[in-house]
Order: C-alpha cells, then structure tokens, then sequence
C-alpha cells in the first residue's frame, strides 16, 4: 500500500466590521492575480497556530498571539499538484497596522467587504470562507464523488 503526503497549511481571517483583510498575489507562479487571506504553509515542527501567527505577521505585519485565534474549520483540498490539510482561524485580537510584508509575493493588503469578495478571489478561499459563514468545521475541496 501507497501513501499519500498531505501538507498543512494555514488560512487566516482578519476582520475588521464587515470586511475582511485579503491581497493579491503576484510573482508567485501560483494563483497570481488573485486575491487571498494571510497564511501559508506550517513549517517543521511548528503548530498550526504558530504558523498562523506567523503567517499573519509576515504577510500582512500584523502581531498575532496564539490565545487570539479562534479554530473554525478544516478543509481537506484536493490540489492540482499535491494534497493540502488547510486549517482556518480566524483573528479576534491583534496589534499593528497593515503593511505588504512581502512586495515579492503580494500586492499591499486591502480591506474588502466579506460578502462582496473579488470576482478574481482564489477558489478555494472563497469555498472556505462560504463554508465557514454556514457553519462548517470540515469541508473537502477538489475532489471527485
């Protein structure tokens, strides 16, 4: 029997009112010129929510503590080249302003309204974040029935 590699990754929601903190990448080769939330891959050895702290702060300069995200779901993504365990928090507390953490990656950041997401919004972000607002704490993404 064969296994499979499944890579962690984070998603992060950063709401401000209605609106949600998203920007658009670039320069990436993967989904450029379309808008997404902070996060990104847990690395070795870290937890899913130092990895979501440290996303957010990289990313969109924001400190995040760990004792501020709260658990929402869990998407199970069937990628185009790998498969992904994408687990989303979203961000109850933080200090800092926004800024572009990393011009090679993204545009600036950008507060747009949550239910009015950018037409050019990265699929499975807009999946996860319908999915959150009815409810969900696990959804698959990408696969075959």
């Amino acid at each position: 029997m064969t296994g499979t590699t499944n890579i962690p990754g984070v998603c992060v929601i950063v709401k401000k009112g209605s609106q949600v903190l998203m920007h658009r990448r670039e320069h990436t080769g993967f989904k450029d010129g379309e808008y997404c939330v902070p996060g990104g891959h847990v690395e070795d050895r870290e937890t899913f929510k130092q990895a979501a702290c440290r996303e957010v702060l990289e990313e969109v300069g924001l400190h995040v503590r760990a004792e501020d995200l709260v658990y929402k779901m869990t998407v199970h993504r069937n990628g185009t080249k790998d498969i992904r365990i994408d687990v989303w928090f979203e961000v109850m507390a933080w200090t800092g302003e926004p800024k572009n953490g990393e011009p090679h990656k993204h545009a600036d950041p950008e507060w747009v309204e949550l239910d009015a997401l950018p037409d050019n919004t990265v699929d499975y972000m807009v999946f996860g974040i319908e999915n959150i607002a009815a409810g969900h704490i696990y959804a698959e993404f990408g696969w075959q029935d």
